[in-house]
């Protein structure tokens, strides 16, 4: 069976090293290429015969988030696996819309990034306990707040939307045609449904929904 051929991109030395120490250690996986930054792993990619490159995200010039878009444009057979510091819901949704197959946290045990290597080259994707509760978590919060919005009249959301967007109530009944009383209540409504206490909670939720842009 023919090595996994495996890339790593990590702008620190020391980092990389370890890991290399780690990976040559697995008789099935070799290490074909290793680099400092994003820009001079780009200019040898027509070079590299590699299957999996493996990414830190905060590095010089081009981020491993980046990396991996340009990548999954420009070499889409090969799958990216970002190791990272930073463990939080917007790093790793944004790492999975790129097109990460794997995300770990850059203090996992070896055999756990061997597994994720294993997996990945398989087709499949790997998210460990950790990350995947926050995905998870992310995703249920998404789904309460469009369990919510789908709750809104039509009505209430025009409100909602003209309220984002920073029209007092007397503005909005104008523009709607309605009274300053009836927005009252549709501002009321909307509150409790989607379970907002405050106008600039109810901005956040518009600008989080794509319901107004900034």
């Amino acid at each position: 069976m023919s090595k996994i051929k495996v890339v790593l991109v990590d702008d620190h030395k020391l980092f990389r090293d370890g890991l290399k120490s780690l990976l040559l250690s697995n008789q099935d996986i070799e290490v074909v290429g290793e680099f400092g930054n994003a820009k001079d792993l780009i200019h040898q990619m027509d070079k590299l015969k590699t299957e999996i490159i493996i990414t830190d995200i905060s590095m010089p010039g081009m981020n491993g988030i980046e990396l991996t878009q340009y990548v999954g444009k420009a070499f889409p057979e090969i799958k990216m696996i970002i190791l990272s510091m930073h463990i939080n819901k917007d790093f790793i949704l944004s790492a999975m819309e790129a097109g990460a197959k794997a995300y770990l946290p850059k203090d996992i045990a070896g055999k756990e990034l061997i597994e994720a290597i294993y997996e990945v080259n398989q087709g499949r994707e790997y998210f460990n306990t950790l990350v995947s509760n926050i995905i998870m978590r992310s995703l249920m919060k998404k789904n309460q707040d469009n369990k919510g919005q789908n709750e809104l009249t039509n009505r209430e959301t025009e409100v909602l939307i003209l309220v984002a967007n920073g029209l007092m109530n007397k503005e909005v009944a104008n523009k709607l045609h309605i009274s300053v009383r009836t927005v009252d209540c549709h501002k009321n409504n909307i509150m409790s449904k989607l379970k907002l206490n405050t106008t600039a909670e109810l901005v956040k939720y518009a600008i989080r929904n794509h319901l107004i842009e900034i």
